[in-house]
């Protein structure tokens, strides 16, 4: 008896683990949060609107607009976003619009996937001048 009871509980807690890594829910949509983080430097806020599309090793989000004020020493977290799963996300595309005349310091964006619990970090810790830009970084 003692030993059904082990191997019951041997055998949940690998069913357990398995559950963990399904990468997106049984209809193949994933569910991800964004935290954008804003350097805590004079002038490092802007009005404008950003731009953001994350890049995956199976495919990607599309351009994704936030219409927000960004502050100066703010972490600020978006979604729920529900996509079909992009896999392993590798990159991101990060740009702001120009028509507020400000600049922006972004010091990252992670990408939180519900589903498996990964925590990808996009290390950006650049200014975005006043006009539109758009540029790439790597996430890991």
């Amino acid at each position: 008896m003692k030993i059904r009871s082990v191997l019951l509980c041997a055998a949940l807690a690998v069913l357990g683990t398995l559950t963990t890594v399904v990468p997106a829910s049984a209809d193949g949509i994933s569910t991800y949060y964004l935290t954008f983080r804003t350097g805590n430097l004079p002038n490092a806020d802007t009005e404008d609107a950003v731009r953001v599309t994350m890049f995956g090793t199976e495919g990607n989000s599309g351009p994704m607009q936030v219409d927000r004020d960004f502050r100066r020493g703010e972490t600020w977290t978006s979604g729920p976003h529900r996509h079909p799963s992009f896999g392993t996300i590798g990159y991101i595309s990060l740009g702001k619009g120009g028509r507020e005349s400000d600049a922006w310091y972004s010091e990252y964006v992670d990408i939180h996937e519900e589903a498996t619990g990964r925590v990808y970090h996009c290390a950006v810790n650049e200014w975005f001048p006043q006009e539109s830009l758009t540029r790439f970084y790597a996430c890991v």
